[in-house]
């Protein structure tokens, strides 16, 4: 009995249950650390950026293989080789294990802000439930990138950001934690500072007086995007020159930088004379609780046209990508579905929850810009890369639409016929019925949180491998090949073809590779279809000498780059069998059946035999 009374006693303290979701949140985005040699298609960028930092103790190192930034965003490959030089262990190994830790933290640090925004512990823990298994947000932060390092100082810049409006002696970890997000990854940044300039003025455009904070805000967002301009246009200069330079583009026209600065400062501003105009022809509307009928037909109709819309791209392609969606992926995002059903079924709810518009302003700022990817077909900001920040506020609004359809608690029309009843007995009767009801809906309400959480955790990762666009695992067989041309090939001679995973790993161990411009060899059976690809004719690589396929690419997909996607055949593949590859080197993993696991192959091109073709 006292054993069972103690766990009574830790599981009514919230703290249990944040070590336990937070636990729940590292262990989902640790697993493909864990079962696979490593993961991540540009995993290869960020282990080459590590090593550099490890040999050369410098922040700062060059980079010339696939990309152009990544270089500029240190803190990853920072806090890895501090990893290393404090544990001994390889870079290999430990890389894709602390990135996740962090991923999952990430949730942590959301349940602060929640609890300081809403005030209740039990919506922060259901919310943060919620973000620890959702797809977008769980797949991306499962990575050893710079971006999962983004989400985690995204999140604890916005937890000080809110404690330093109610205390200033914050800004001293409000500041270093927003450096800490400006060297990490600049499209987090860049989520970052939209949110926190539209949540000012959401804030204040639904109040009828300045917000008090208002003299906090404006200085720290004119600061923090200071500091954040000034370091993409003096260090992560690549960032100033391609994101910030095509990042904005009216129809043909492309707004250059120093014009993109200005114009953000101007619409900073301008929004205060929008908030003033607003309040001049007192445009206000009054905020009133959405009734359960009318939460249904929300959640309905978003789930009519969401499955409508998949229906369609799973005929034609969706158009920033080069691929369709198939009945496995669609059936895989059905849960995901569910929860944006229910987030415009609560989103009425930011009107008037404590701390509402604070929610609203970050999630449409993030649709927003989402919306204006969209339409303008963005290469910058594509709109796919936005799911995972959109989940963010998401997760806490489907909560309160959950709340809204099956725990309905307003009970003032009920209290008042039960009022006008004279008879006791009838009275009570009626208060029995209303207990029951309420424990019949909490119950309701927690079994459809609980069948949410267990779905959309189950298809975090099988959802991304249905949509047969990219495979990210890299296998030890990969990892043994990339080891043998280390030790057998010369780097300065040679030009490797791979898919975009293998490519970045091969790069990670000094080999020149075609930087994602090889796509037709790979479905190709005839020599004089890809002849020209071999000798890098209009490409900026010279001839390839070296061409790396494994199990994945044969099976799977070849995944080049974004956009470029091939799929192998029978035909395709045998012709690397004969004449004018010659295996060079192969690698593969046997089960007890003697049946092969994975595998990698390393063929060399015999140009010998190609030059004696093109002269008979």
């Amino acid at each position: 009995m006292e054993i069972i009374s103690k766990l009574r006693e830790i599981t009514k303290n919230w703290v249990f249950w944040l070590i336990l979701v937070t636990g729940i949140a590292i262990i989902v985005r640790s697993l493909p650390a864990w079962t696979n040699a490593a993961w991540g298609c540009d995993f290869g960028i960020y282990y080459s950026l590590t090593n550099s930092f490890i040999e050369s103790g410098e922040l700062f190192n060059s980079y010339y293989g696939w990309g152009g930034s990544y270089q500029y965003f240190p803190v990853l490959y920072a806090i890895t080789g501090v990893a290393h030089w404090v544990t001994g262990i390889d870079v290999l190994t430990i890389m894709p294990k602390i990135a996740p830790i962090f991923g999952g933290l990430s949730i942590m640090v959301f349940y602060f802000i929640v609890r300081e925004l809403i005030g209740n512990n039990k919506i922060a823990m259901l919310s943060s439930l919620l973000l620890a298994v959702l797809p977008f947000h769980a797949y991306q932060t499962s990575h050893a990138s710079p971006l999962t390092m983004g989400h985690f100082f995204m999140m604890l810049s916005i937890y000080f950001f809110i404690k330093y409006r109610q205390d200033f002696r914050y800004i001293i970890p409000l500041f270093i934690s927003t450096i800490l997000l400006i060297m990490s990854h600049h499209l987090t940044t860049y989520f970052y500072l939209i949110s926190l300039v539209f949540i000012v003025f959401v804030e204040n455009a639904s109040r009828k007086e300045w917000a008090p904070s208002l003299k906090l805000d404006v200085p720290y967002i004119l600061l923090a995007s200071g500091l954040i301009f000034s370091y993409w246009a003096f260090i992560a200069t690549p960032v100033y020159e391609s994101f910030m330079n095509t990042g904005i583009t009216l129809g043909p026209i492309s707004i250059e930088s120093n014009v993109t600065i200005a114009l953000f400062y101007m619409l900073f501003f301008s929004s205060f004379g929008i908030i003033w105009l607003k309040r001049r022809f007192n445009i206000f509307f009054e905020r009133e609780d959405a009734a359960v009928n009318s939460c249904i037909v929300k959640f309905s109709i978003t789930l009519i046209i969401g499955l409508t819309a998949m229906g369609i791209f799973s005929i034609f392609k969706m158009p920033w990508t080069n691929f369709s969606l198939t009945p496995l992926s669609i059936i895989y995002a059905i849960p995901l579905l569910l929860i944006f059903g229910f987030g415009v079924a609560g989103f009425r709810h930011t009107r008037f929850i404590k701390n509402g518009f604070f929610i609203r302003g970050w999630l449409m700022a993030i649709l927003l810009s989402f919306t204006y990817g969209l339409v303008t077909n963005s290469w910058t900001l594509y709109p796919h890369r936005h799911l995972e920040y959109i989940m963010i506020p998401l997760s806490i609004i489907s909560i309160y639409g959950i709340r809204s359809i099956f725990l309905n608690l307003n009970y003032e029309s009920l209290s008042k016929r039960i009022r006008k009843i004279p008879h006791a007995s009838t009275q009570l009767l009626s208060q029995s019925r209303k207990t029951r009801l309420v424990k019949k809906r909490q119950l309701a309400y927690m079994f459809v949180v609980i069948v949410l959480v267990t779905t959309n955790a189950v298809s975090i990762y099988p959802s991304h491998v249905a949509l047969n666009a990219s495979y990210e695992v890299i296998t030890n067989e990969n990892l043994s090949v990339t080891e043998w041309m280390k030790e057998n090939l010369d780097k300065n001679n040679s030009v490797t073809a791979s898919d975009h995973r293998l490519a970045r790993m091969v790069e990670a161990v000094g080999f020149n590779t075609t930087l994602d411009e090889t796509i037709i060899i790979w479905d190709a059976e005839n020599l004089s279809d890809y002849i020209d690809e071999l000798y890098g004719i209009g490409k900026n690589h010279s001839r390839i000498t070296h061409i790396v396929i494994d199990d994945i690419m044969r099976e799977r997909v070849v995944h080049v780059g974004f956009g470029k996607i091939v799929y192998m055949t029978n035909e395709s593949y045998d012709k690397f069998h004969s004449q004018p590859f010659e295996l060079a080197y192969r690698n593969a993993t046997i089960d007890q059946n003697m049946e092969e696991i994975h595998w990698t192959e390393l063929y060399s091109i015999n140009w010998t035999y190609i030059e004696g073709l093109s002269l008979t």
